[in-house]
This record gives structure tokens, C-alpha cells and sequence, in this order.
């Protein structure tokens, strides 16, 4: 499924203020002061700034609005061009002034003072939504799962290990069960007001930081519970339209069965570029695991578990009917290194996703995902692994408007995992089906 970065989320914040009444701003505008000559100077530059505010190039285009009105303060279509690339360069006192001051004037018609109107409301709207330096966002999810292999046991119950046949004991082969899952989170946004030059262009920075605590809870299966405590912490650049990037810092306490497991550190910047209907991403991750060497069975408890992971990937999404439609495809590589060699491994990975409004409310969507891994060293069983991994994911998500159930979202999946590995020990099926239900406050 498509998603979206904290700093993602930061930048569709920021691209929604552009709406249909700005669009009408400069047609109306234009149209009042038709009779302008063609080859006055002042024309001249009001193409320029016209063609300027079109690609972005808004000091370029403030600059040239500027410069006609110091000529001619009176020629009200350069005063609303002025007070949308002031507002676009989030200087939305001055955007509010410029606007103001053509409202001013008796004689401008009433069909662009309904459009000017709008276009102060929408000013205002964003100028106090920027104004709250601290936004806090609280979210709950819980729901049920079903999971066809909850402790990833092996297709086959005889497993060749050399020149032997070996029959899997039954606690290691595969165990279904169905499990509760709960999730609870506080997001908090911390706009400073600090605005920075990119070029032609003006950005915000902000300050985001999570919480989030996992648990899944097998109604059999205790030793396999899973609970997850996260916390993240870092900035974030959002230019409207154009850019936005963010590097956080992360931690992730892990429980097994109730008992500690490891802690997880890491390190994750993204940038993204947007483009025409479209989006193109970079990200990586670097993560230390460590492992508590009492819950560690593998290399004998001895912390073989723990190392370096690195993760970088690439991905584009295209938008289609309106952003209606999405799809995205996208190329990872990773890199574990871990104190034991059998443990450790590289390879890449692939992606491939859709997401479809499909009805008022509800979108579907679908995911194909690939990994292929190999591993540094010899595993206990005499094999250096070589695994595929093949996972497809389908569901859906409705959010309800109106009634008991307003603004709460209904959110159900399965997903289907393949690992072809040369050592049969790890070869496996898993299929996970969830439904749930949450909310964002």
C-alpha cells in the first residue's frame, strides 16, 4: 500500500491551500483589466511575472508584480497576482494587504470581488492553522487477526539435511492461530515558524515526534504474543509542491512472550520530489539490533543475532483520475551485518502498489513485494541459505461519516507469504488475514 512519511504528511498539509477560488483569481483579474495595451511596458513584465508565478519562481514573479505596481499602485490584476505568489510564499499577512487593498476600490466588479473574498478566507484558514506552534494528534486501532503460521515453521514435516532425512518435531511445525491486536499512538507537530529560501522558492520547517505502542495477543499461542513500544524524533523541510525531506530518529523496544527481546535503534532520512501527478522518493534506514543474550537461542545465546541492518530504497508513484488512482513501484537493497555470520545477509528487493478511491469513503489497495536474500555464513544445519521472498497484500479501508462510527475507519487485509529457501528448515507458507477498526483524534 501507498503511504505517507511524517514529512509526507507535512507536505499534503502545506499542497491543499491552492483551491479552485485562486485558479478563478487570476482569470477574473485578467479579465478586468482587458483593455490593457498589449505592448505597454507594464504588460511586457506582467507576462513575465505570470510565466514566473506558473513555474514557481515566486521571488522572481514577487519581484516583477512589485515593480509594475510601483509604476502603476492602481492596476489591480498585478495586486492579486502579487497577493497569490505572496500566499504561495507563505507570507500570508502580505497576501491578506494585497488582497485587501484591491477590495478597497468601488469600482471593481462584483464577480472578482466574490473570488477576492474567498481567496481571504482561504488566507486566513491557513494563516491560523500555521499559527498553532503545537499539534497534537492521538490515534487508537484495535481489531482481530488470523495467522496460518504464527511460529514460521517449515512446509514440509521431513526436511533433508545433507545426506539425512529428519522428521520436524511437532512444536516446530506450523502453528495457526487467532490473535487480538491493539495499537495506540500521539503524533506531535511542532511548527516553529521558521521559513527558509530554496531557490526560487519558500519552505517551512517543522519538528515531528512519535509514540506508538503494537500488541498482538494470541488467544493459544502465548509464547509468540508481540508487543512493539516506538518512539521517533526529528525535523522536517516541507517546500509546497515541490520538495519535502525529513530525517528521524527511532526506537523500538520488542517483547516476545511477555519477555524482552531486543532493542532496535535507527537513523531514517527520506526526500521526495514532487512532480506533475507524481511523486519520486529516496529513503534508507540504518538500525543497530541488539538482542538480550538470555532470550537469544540462536548461536547459543551468545548475541549472533545482533549487528548492523542497513536498508536504501527508491520508489516513484504515478497519480491518475484526479488522484483517484495511485500506483507505485519501487527497489530496495539490504545489508544485515550481523556478529554471527549465518545471520547476516544482502540482497534486493522489489515492490509493486495500487490504491484505488473506490467509493465515497473507501479506497482499496494491493501490494506485491520480493526479497532476495543471501546469507554471509553456514547456518547449524551444514547450508549457506539462499532464500525468495514472495508477499501479496489486499484490502481495503472505509471511513465512516456520520453517526456512532463518525470519522472512525474500518480497515480489513490478507496477506500471503512464500519463502523459497535452500534449506528446507526455513522453506514456509503464511497466510494473515486482519480487520480493524481506528481512528485518529
Amino acid at each position: 500500500m501507498i503511504t505517507h512519511t511524517r514529512a509526507g504528511r507535512a507536505g499534503l498539509f502545506f499542497a491543499g491551500i491552492t483551491g479552485v477560488a485562486l485558479g478563478l483569481l487570476s482569470v477574473q483579474a485578467r479579465a478586468e483589466q482587458a483593455s490593457t495595451p498589449a505592448k505597454d511596458p507594464n504588460e511586457i513584465l506582467f507576462e513575465k511575472g505570470m510565466k514566473a508565478l506558473r513555474d514557481d519562481r515566486l521571488v522572481s514573479a514577487i519581484e516583477a508584480f512589485r515593480t509594475i505596481l510601483s509604476n502603476a499602485p492602481d492596476l489591480h490584476r498585478a495586486r492579486l497576482e502579487l497577493a497569490l505568489a505572496y500566499y504561495r510564499s507563505l507570507a500570508y499577512e502580505k497576501a491578506r494587504k494585497a488582497a485587501e487593498r484591491v477590495l478597497k476600490d468601488p469600482t471593481v466588479p462584483p464577480n472578482v470581488r466574490v473570488t477576492v473574498l474567498a481567496f481571504l478566507a482561504q488566507v486566513k484558514e491557513d494563516q491560523k492553522r500555521l499559527s498553532v506552534k503545537n499539534h497534537f494528534t492521538p490515534s487508537i486501532s484495535f481489531g482481530l487477526m488470523y495467522d496460518s503460521n504464527v511460529n514460521i515453521g517449515p512446509i514440509s514435516d521431513v526436511v533433508q539435511i545433507g545426506n539425512q532425512s529428519l522428521v520436524i518435531a511437532p512444536g516446530s511445525r506450523p502453528k495457526s492461530d487467532s490473535a487480538t491486536v491493539f495499537s495506540a499512538g500521539l503524533v506531535h507537530r511542532y511548527q516553529p515558524g521558521k521559513r527558509f529560501r530554496a531557490g526560487q522558492r519558500v519552505g517551512q520547517f517543522l519538528w515531528q515526534s512519535e509514540v506508538d505502542l503494537y500488541h498482538r495477543a494470541y488467544f493459544s499461542e502465548h509464547d509468540y504474543n508481540l508487543s512493539v513500544l516506538s518512539a521517533s524524533t526529528g525535523p522536517a523541510w516541507v517546500v509546497p509542491r515541490h520538495w519535502r525531506a525529513s530525517v528521524d530518529a527511532r526506537l523500538d523496544y520488542v517483547w516476545l512472550g511477555g519477555t524482552g527481546l531486543a532493542l532496535f535503534s535507527s537513523l531514517n532520512p527520506t526526500l521526495t520530489w514532487q512532480l506533475p501527478d507524481a511523486e519520486l522518493s529516496l529513503d534508507a534506514t540504518v538500525m543497530n539490533r541488539s538482542y538480550r543474550d538470555d532470550r537469544s537461542t540462536l548461536a547459543g545465546g551468545n548475541g549472533g543475532h545482533n549487528g548492523v541492518y542497513k536498508r536504501a530504497g527508491a520508489s516513484y508513484a504515478r497519480y491518475f483520475n484526479d488522484r483517484k488512482v495511485a500506483v507505485q513501484g519501487g527497489v530496495d537493497w539490504y545489508d544485515f551485518n550481523a556478529h554471527d555470520d549465518q545471520f547476516g545477509y544482502t540482497g534486493p528487493g522489489a515492490h509493486l502498489a495500487a490504491f484505488v478511491h473506490a467509493w465515497s469513503g473507501g479506497t482499496l489497495f494491493a501490494r506485491l513485494g520480493y526479497k532476495d536474500l543471501n546469507y554471509d555464513g553456514m547456518d547449524t544445519t551444514g547450508v549457506v541459505r539462499d532464500e525468495q521472498e514472495r508477499r501479496a497484500l489486499a484490502g481495503f479501508r472505509h471511513v465512516f461519516s456520520g453517526g456512532h462510527l463518525d470519522r472512525w475507519a474500518l480497515k480489513g487485509s490478507f496477506e500471503y507469504t512464500r519463502n523459497r529457501s535452500n534449506d528446507a528448515v526455513y522453506d514456509y507458507r503464511r497466510r494473515v488475514a486482519t480487520l480493524t477498526l481506528s481512528r485518529d483524534f
